[in-house]
């Protein structure tokens, strides 16, 4: 009899503890659905234009930072890059920024970047393929190169902080290739006899296949960038006359793009393809790879210089990666934006995207019990920027974004919204990027 009553006491008590602590959660919602009312601004348009009046409250949002991160929840939607244009328009006319840096590979971003500077070419022919295919790219590299071409102003920079094709096969070949180019407009004949040395070894640039490279190519990769960086060293002052210090430093960026890669490649085993727990290394090495590229991107800009970076929200959002396809993995892979954290300290504002709903065959949400884009549903605004430092000042409403909570993406990670993020900008439904063969419909006509 007394186990049995010890037994129904025990359910009872659990039974009451976890009310209870449902009981929170719901306030604490409630409370940060209040606060997130109170204080968020409604943003008029995600479509780039020339009034910015909805903008000008970011002015102090972004104060002296020199790197403002901004994500987007999923690939290929069309609000994000919309918006990111938009977001780019108002930080480099109203706030000096100088450069862009998207999640395209470092090596073919140097092409883009020389069409914005008023060099040959179309916007459509000299993006790589992914970021080609929505005219939402074509359109922002466009502004920049009329940008450029006006003048009274400092020109504006395109960088890609990626690895080349992303970590493909051929990006090591693209890397290479790059920096030999560049060595042959002072030492043709070195140049040659290293090329020749590579042979076949590597996959061509090409190759956009993910997977591995064999033990070999990786011999003759490792050993062949020690040999570009001596000659390139050797031929310094030559290389910097027929060119310029800036684009020595590219090239030589360039081979610490293949080290990357190299590094990246010697951690991918056949388990990498089939087992999470063996690909997340890879993803880490990912991740801190895209963090030392901006790194560079901004020493590269200068004292003055500021960039707007874009990526998925799951690399650049200060976080571990938790979600249930990491659930048994012990050293989860941080994102590029702990790492930019660290860098950058206050220096650094990072903005993710959210979006409760999609359209257009877009990924369907998961449902998620306390997720983060269903609280800024119910705020109620269609569009809007959220910064969360503000809550510091509503204890109930920090506690919310204090706890973890699921995140709508591919990966439906789980996030501390109060560490993960500087501020939100929501928008009701995310709708498919404009294809770049897509005449039939225009900005004015989008939902």
């Amino acid at each position: 009899m007394m186990r049995r009553l010890l037994a129904t006491a025990a359910r009872f008590s659990l039974a009451t503890l976890l009310l209870a602590s449902s009981g929170v959660a719901y306030c604490e919602e409630e409370a940060f659905s209040k606060w997130a009312a109170a204080h968020a601004l409604p943003l008029a348009t995600v479509e780039p234009g020339d009034d910015f009046s909805d903008l000008l409250p970011l002015k102090s949002v972004v104060g002296t930072a020199r790197v403002v991160a901004l994500g987007e929840p999923m690939h290929g939607a069309h609000e994000p890059v919309a918006f990111r244009n938009r977001l780019f328009r108002f930080l480099v006319e109203q706030m000096g920024f100088t450069a862009i840096a998207l999640e395209t590979g470092f090596t073919e971003s140097s092409s883009v970047d020389s069409f914005v500077g008023g060099g040959p070419g179309e916007a459509q022919s000299v993006l790589p393929k992914g970021l080609a295919r929505y005219s939402e790219n074509r359109e922002l590299i466009q502004w920049m190169r009329d940008y450029n071409a006006a003048a009274g102003h400092q020109r504006i920079r395109y960088y890609g902080f990626d690895l080349s094709f992303g970590g493909r096969v051929g990006g090591p070949r693209s890397a290479l290739d790059y920096a030999l180019a560049y060595l042959s407009g002072a030492d043709a004949a070195d140049a040659d006899n290293i090329r020749s040395s590579l042979g076949d070894a590597l996959p061509s640039p090409d190759d956009g296949k993910m997977g591995m490279l064999s033990q070999p190519a990786l011999a003759v990769l490792d050993g062949t960038i020690p040999k570009i960086a001596k000659a390139m060293a050797k031929n310094r002052r030559a290389l910097i006359a027929h060119s310029s210090v800036e684009e020595y430093g590219w090239a030589l960026h360039n081979l610490e793009v293949a080290r990357q890669l190299a590094k990246c490649f010697h951690l991918t085993t056949p388990q990498s393809f089939r087992d999470i727990q063996y690909s997340a290394p890879v993803m880490n090495c990912r991740d801190h790879a895209m963090a030392e590229n901006v790194g560079w991107i901004v020493k590269n800009e200068g004292p003055k210089g500021r960039v707007l970076l874009f990526g998925h929200d799951g690399h650049i959002m200060n976080v571990k990666e938790e979600s249930n396809r990491m659930a048994k993995v012990r050293d989860k892979p941080f994102a590029m934006g702990f790492h930019l954290r660290r860098a950058f300290g206050k220096r650094l504002l990072i903005i993710a995207i959210s979006s409760a709903s999609t359209s257009g065959g877009l990924p369907t949400p998961h449902p998620a019990v306390d997720g983060i884009d269903d609280a800024l549903a119910r705020v109620g605004m269609p569009r809007m920027f959220l910064d969360l430092r503000m809550a510091r000042q509503d204890p109930a409403a920090l506690a919310w974004l204090s706890r973890k909570h699921p995140m709508m993406g591919e990966t439906n990670s789980l996030i501390t919204p109060s560490t993960a993020a500087d501020a939100f900008v929501y928008v009701d439904r995310l709708t498919p990027a404009i294809q770049s063969a897509d005449k039939a419909t225009s900005h004015s006509e989008r939902p």
